[in-house]
């Protein structure tokens, strides 16, 4: 099983130690905190100093730069000397795409190497056939066993980093752009790795949907225990975003991971300056320290499929449970929290989010059960909508024992998730509850959200939309993708989300999508109405869903047409 139990945390410590300069990842060492530099890596000075910040005013264990050319080798070469006659010793990560001689020169530069699978060789023939399948195939063998040469020869360790967007299109004309198809990609790597005895490796597997992201993780580490195999992660939650939406959704697709004991390191992708990345990060993982230490929990079997979603069958008890839309609720069990409900019902129907069920305790066909409720006297009806609301710090955990023992007993009814009823650390209030909820959402478990009001009946509404959203469960406003920014990107990103956010308010659930380059441009949009793609110096490409419509429109006119293509697919 890719994780050693359902109901209790266990650290995965089997995996290898690596080792990245002075740090090191995987084993019994804690969980690492990475960041990205945003700059340009020609900008050797500005580069500099904004690794010279995150190191200086941060808790940042690594960070990485892009090298999108070889005529970048040098500046990288240039960046890591400034940094040896500052003694800044904070290891550095050079990332590399469509080139494999750049990763040949970076090695002997830098503590790491982060690789895309999806592009360090051949990536531009889908290969319809077994013997061209087969055939790139030893390419990519030849190709990396060298790069693995280099990497011994000087000591530098490699980061196996496949994207949900990337892939090759090879890959994905045999496995499509799927977990299954993500984690082969990085498989076809790893078993040249053992073949020659390097352990010196991590792995990520990264996308915009942090569902996608947690199965294709837990994919992996199945794979791997099957192959005893045993390499570390890096977890995140790529184009996230920014401001509170990026911190939530990262919250959702690291956090449940790391509960089950996967990752070695984390990094929160922000589309803000790497430095804001680290206390998100940081919280993340403090977050999952302090939720280790809990009263243990009765062991279950595994009663569901934990790679492939399939929703939990409900009855209907009114418009809750059943075929009916997932149910934001919100729990009211003091008077004035019903006034402070009134009182902010006009602010709520503005943004078109009201709750659709307000719970008090003299309520009627609300029942609350937790783990230590006893089972046996409840049976189905059609009266009753069951509150999850754990007691027990292990939330995730907790919500696995209630639902396997609602199964083991037949019983249909619709149950709400609750996280926030029983032991919280007020430190983590702010994304606790997405991490909690989201960790069992994806397993198909849960017909709603229910949020307290104690915490404020405006926040926690919010906030059950947002679970659901992030969960794909209720789509109830726009959702933004957008990417951290690198070197690759050749326009003002962060200027651009907010102002895309504000020309955009007016409508209504749309997926934009605002990527810096095309890296994973594309392909992490895939699922987007509208997609907005830095093509060049100040150059914008607009797409609708996977079609490229306009290419190469100076920046200062891109919003503009962006919001004309948007009127005018309505």
């Amino acid at each position: 099983m890719y994780t050693q139990s359902l109901t209790n945390y266990h650290r995965r410590q089997s995996t290898f130690e690596v080792k990245i300069g002075n740090t090191v990842i995987g084993g019994n060492h804690p969980v690492k905190v990475q960041t990205m530099c945003n700059t340009s890596t020609a900008d050797v000075e500005g580069t500099v100093a904004q690794i010279v910040k995150v190191a200086k005013t941060t808790t940042c264990d690594i960070i990485r730069v892009t090298v999108p050319s070889l005529k970048d080798v040098e500046y990288l070469r240039q960046i890591k000397k400034c940094l040896n006659e500052q003694n800044i010793d904070i290891p550095l990560v050079a990332d590399v795409h469509f080139n494999s001689k750049i990763a040949f020169e970076c090695a002997g530069i830098v503590e790491k190497v982060r690789i895309n699978p999806g592009n360090f060789c051949s990536h531009t023939d889908p290969c319809l056939t077994e013997e061209a399948f087969n055939a790139e195939g030893e390419n990519i063998r030849r190709v990396f066993s060298d790069f693995l040469d280099k990497c011994v020869e000087n000591n530098c360790a490699v980061r196996i980093g496949t994207n949900h967007g990337s892939l090759s299109a090879r890959v994905l004309n045999r496995y499509g752009d799927t977990p299954e198809g993500m984690v082969f990609s990085v498989m076809e790597f790893l078993c040249v790795a053992v073949e020659k005895h390097f352990n010196n490796i991590a792995i990520s597997l990264k996308s915009s949907n942090p569902f996608v992201a947690i199965r294709a993780a837990r994919l992996l580490v199945e794979q791997q225990n099957q192959e005893e195999m045993a390499y570390p992660l890096h977890l995140g939650v790529t184009e996230a975003g920014e401001g509170t939406d990026g911190r939530l959704k990262s919250a959702a697709g690291i956090a449940p991971l790391l509960c089950d004991g996967i990752g070695g390191t984390i990094r929160v992708s922000l589309t803000e300056d790497p430095e804001f990345e680290i206390l998100p990060g940081r919280q993340l993982v403090d977050y999952t320290n302090w939720r280790s230490n809990h009263t243990p929990l009765p062991e279950i079997p595994l009663f569901y499929d934990p790679f492939h979603y399939q929703k939990r069958e409900s009855i209907a008890v009114g418009k809750i449970g059943g075929n009916n839309i997932a149910t934001v609720a919100l729990y009211a069990d003091k008077p004035e929290q019903a006034e402070e409900y009134s009182r902010c019902v006009k602010q709520l129907m503005e943004t078109k989010r009201l709750p659709d069920v307000i719970i008090t305790p003299e309520a009627e066909g609300f029942t609350f059960i937790d783990e230590d409720t006893d089972f046996s006297h409840i049976e189905n009806n059609t009266e009753t909508v069951y509150i999850a609301a754990p007691k027990n710090r292990n939330k995730i955990g907790a919500f696995r024992y209630i639902f396997y023992q609602l199964q083991q007993r037949g019983i249909k009814n619709p149950v709400l998730i609750c996280p926030d009823m029983g032991e919280t650390n007020p430190e983590y209030d702010s994304f606790a509850p997405v991490a909690e909820a989201a960790g069992i959402f994806i397993d198909g478990f849960g017909d709603g959200i229910c949020l307290c009001a104690s915490r404020g009946v405006e926040n926690a509404v919010r906030m059950g939309f947002d679970i659901l959203q992030i969960s794909r469960l209720r789509i109830s406003g726009n959702e933004y993708v957008s990417c951290p920014g690198c070197g690759r990107t050749l326009y003002d990103l962060q200027s651009t989300v907010k102002k895309i956010k504000a020309a955009t308010a007016k409508y209504s659930n749309l997926k934009i999508a605002v990527m810096g380059c095309i890296v994973n441009g594309p392909g992490e949009m895939a699922d987007a109405d509208f997609g907005y793609v830095g093509d060049g110096i100040g150059k914008i490409s607009l797409y609708k869903n996977r079609q490229l419509v306009k290419k190469s429109i100076p920046q200062e006119q891109a919003v503009d047409e962006l919001i004309k293509l948007i009127e005018n697919s309505n």
